[in-house]
């Protein structure tokens, strides 16, 4: 869809942010969104200003190391050239060496160097004979005024990660062995689905590993510790249930269903790990 809208940038932004948290959840990277402004309205083309950025983004959380931050912020412009800036800033290495990100964008990027990080700033292209507003916009738009392609967009960015038959062919593109080893695994998990009590313990023995070497080969393959990925399971899973349409099942049913005896936990995991409410998959 390559033509210009009129909207806001902040939700857009958000949007991708949030589809991109399962993908950093399992790097182990803590991923937050921080906007500078609470609207940022600008005639933008979304297919042009999302795709490099998107493609950024991912490898910043690729190369990013486990237990470190990446924060993304929007909020400066310039109406007179017409630009925005988003700012996208990781801790704990700098990456400003790596080739393989600063190919991602094809212009507009500038890098800075941080003591133990590195900060990205992308300069967005924007209608400049159209008005930018701030904070103290006083012109809202209105949601209707939202196309339907941004809700298109979420859902791919949301959907792009979070598979686990994708975690398993990057297990088998390794070696057969490990691709092997990630079938067993997740047909385990998938035959104890409903089953809350089922933890770590089950499925070390199911997979005749003590619980370090189950550890060890869990997180080697999916960057996820074994109680993390049975959850990740569930929950993907769940999403699926809650999507398919020849399911009908509300998210009480559907928690149980994938192994939660609490529905709010459930609710308050699966929103973590999807960025929305189970709720809002029910039709």
């Amino acid at each position: 869809m390559d033509f210009d809208v009129q909207a806001d940038l902040i939700p857009l932004f958000k949007g991708l942010v949030m589809g991109l948290m399962p993908y950093a959840q399992a790097q182990d990277v803590e991923l937050r969104f921080q906007p500078k402004v609470e609207t940022l309205h600008a005639s933008y083309n979304p297919q042009k200003v999302l795709s490099e950025i998107t493609v950024l983004l991912s490898r910043v959380i690729t190369f990013t190391p486990q237990s470190y931050q990446i924060s993304v912020s929007v909020g400066n412009c310039d109406e007179d050239i017409g630009k925005c800036t988003l700012v996208i800033e990781n801790s704990g290495v700098n990456l400003s060496k790596l080739g393989e990100i600063i190919a991602s964008v094809s212009r507009g990027l500038s890098i800075e160097e941080l003591t133990r990080g590195t900060r990205f700033v992308v300069e967005i292209p924007i209608d400049e004979e159209k008005k930018i507003t701030n904070l103290n916009s006083k012109d809202k738009l209105l949601p209707k005024q939202y196309p339907q392609y941004f809700s298109t967009i979420h859902k791919r960015l949301t959907n792009h990660f979070d598979h686990t038959d994708k975690i398993q062919k990057a297990a088998e593109a390794k070696s057969p062995e490990y691709g092997v080893f990630m079938k067993k695994v997740n047909a385990v998990i998938h035959s104890n689905l409903d089953n809350c009590d089922f933890s770590v313990d089950g499925l070390a023995d199911a997979m005749a590993l003590s619980r370090a070497q189950l550890f060890r080969k869990v997180k080697q393959l999916t960057q996820m510790s074994p109680s993390t990925y049975i959850r990740f399971t569930r929950l993907e899973e769940a999403k699926r249930l809650l999507q398919s349409k020849k399911v009908d099942c509300n998210v009480t049913e559907v928690s149980y269903s994938v192994g939660f005896a609490n529905v709010s936990h459930f609710t308050r995991s699966f929103k973590r790990q999807f960025g929305m409410n189970p709720s809002s998959l029910v039709a």
